[in-house]
C-alpha cells in the first residue's frame, strides 16, 4: 500500500471518530518527517478530541508493537485506529528506530562524561537506562510525544506529528481537546512550539537540536562572602517570569535562571537585578552576574571538551546544543 493511500485511510479513520485533519498530509521535509497543507491556500488544521487521546499508562508493548491495553474504555475502533496510526506513521515507521539510536548514543557515552552530565545537570543517563531495554525505548519515545490534558500524560495521534518551531504559536488547549494554532494560510510546513525549554534539555528530551531563545543556568551552590548569604540554583528551566525564592536562615534557593537571551539580553539583566532587589540580597560584588555566568561557561565548555572526542548521532545532537549555548552566554 502507498504511503498517500495509508494517510488517507489514516484521516479517514481518524475524522470518523470525531477528529479533525483538515487541508493536510505527511511528507519529508527539510527537517525530516512533517506536516504540510495540501492546497496553500486553504487553511490547515488538526483538532484531536479528549476521547480520541490515549493515556501513556494505557499503551503497552505486544511482539515489541505499541497497542491499547485491553481492559481500557477505550473502543475497538480506537483500538485499532491506534494500531494502524503506531504501525504505519509513528513508532513502526522510524520512530522506534530514531529513539533507540539516541539512547544507545548516550549508552556509551564514557563514564566520565556522564558524571560530568550527572553533576551539571542533574541528569543520571545510567539512571535512565535501568531496567529492559525495550520499555526503556518505549518510555523515552512516549515521553518525547506526550501532551498534558486535565492533569493526564496523553498521546495524541496526528497532532504529535506536528514539529516543533520556536517561531511558532502554540498548540491551542479547550475544554473538548487541543489543536494546531489559528494560523491563516500556511505556504509551508505546520508547526507549533512545544513550549519552553533550554536547547540542551531540549536535546536530552527530544532527541534533536533547537535553536530556544532563553539559555538557563546549570545547577550551582555559591557563597556571597560580603553577605554571609548561600545561592542555590536548582537548574530547572523557568517558564515564566515569576521569580520564586525559598529562604532557609543564609541559604537563598531559586528554582533556575535565566542567564542568556537571543530575543532581548536586557531582559537577563533585569531579572537578575529583580531577583536581587526583591530579597534584599545585600552587599552583591557589582560582578556577580558575570560569576554565574563564567561558571556555566567552564562547565559547558567541560563538558563540550569530552563531547568532541565522540562521533555518534546522540553526541552531536548534544553538541550542538551545548555550543550554541555557549555562543549565547558568551554574548551577554
Amino acid at each position: 500500500m502507498e504511503s498517500n493511500e495509508k494517510w488517507d485511510i489514516l484521516v479517514d479513520k481518524f475524522q470518523k471518530l470525531g477528529g479533525k485533519a483538515e487541508n493536510v498530509y505527511q511528507k519529508h521535509g527539510k527537517d525530516g518527517r512533517g506536516i504540510f497543507p495540501i492546497n496553500e491556500a486553504l487553511k490547515s488544521r488538526i483538532f484531536i478530541p479528549s476521547h480520541l487521546m490515549i493515556r501513556i499508562n494505557d499503551i503497552y508493548l505486544k511482539d515489541n508493537k505499541l497497542r491499547i491495553k485491553e481492559n481500557t474504555e477505550h473502543s475497538i475502533d480506537i483500538k485499532d485506529f491506534f494500531k494502524f496510526y503506531q504501525d504505519n506513521f509513528s513508532w513502526g515507521t522510524g520512530g522506534r528506530e530514531t529513539t533507540e539510536s539516541f539512547e544507545k548514543g548516550l549508552k556509551v557515552f564514557p563514564s566520565n562524561l556522564k558524571k560530568l552530565i550527572k553533576q551539571y545537570m542533574i541528569l543520571d543517563i545510567d539512571d535512565r537506562h535501568k531496567g529492559d531495554w525495550d520499555q526503556i525505548i518505549k518510555r523515552q519515545f512516549l515521553t518525547a510525544r506526550q501532551f498534558h490534558f486535565k492533569n493526564l500524560s496523553v498521546i495524541c495521534p496526528l497532532l504529535e506529528l506536528v514539529n516543533h518551531n520556536v517561531k511558532s504559536l502554540p498548540f491551542v488547549r479547550t475544554t473538548s481537546g487541543i489543536s494546531t494554532p489559528y494560523y491563516s494560510q500556511m505556504k509551508d510546513e505546520l508547526t507549533h512550539s512545544y513550549g519552553y525549554e533550554s536547547s540542551l534539555k531540549r536535546a536530552f528530551s527530544y532527541g534533536f537540536f533547537s535553536k530556544e531563545p532563553i539559555i538557563f543556568s546549570l545547577p550551582f551552590s555559591i557563597y556571597i562572602q560580603n553577605s554571609g548569604i548561600q545561592l542555590i540554583c536548582k537548574g530547572l528551566d523557568i517558564i515564566n517570569d515569576k521569580i520564586n525564592v525559598n529562604k532557609n536562615g543564609s541559604q537563598v534557593f531559586i528554582e533556575g535562571l535565566p542567564i542568556a537571551s537571543i530575543r532581548n539580553s536586557s531582559v537577563i539583566k533585569s531579572y537578575f537585578n529583580e531577583l536581587i532587589i526583591r530579597n534584599k540580597l545585600l552587599n552583591i560584588p557589582n560582578d556577580f552576574f558575570s560569576i554565574i555566568k563564567n561558571y556555566n561557561l567552564s562547565r559547558r565548555k567541560e563538558i563540550s571538551e569530552k563531547l568532541n572526542l565522540l562521533d555518534n548521532y546522540s553526541s552531536r545532537v548534544i553538541s550542538q546544543a551545548i555550543n550554541y549555548e555557549i555562543d549565547s552566554i558568551s554574548e551577554i
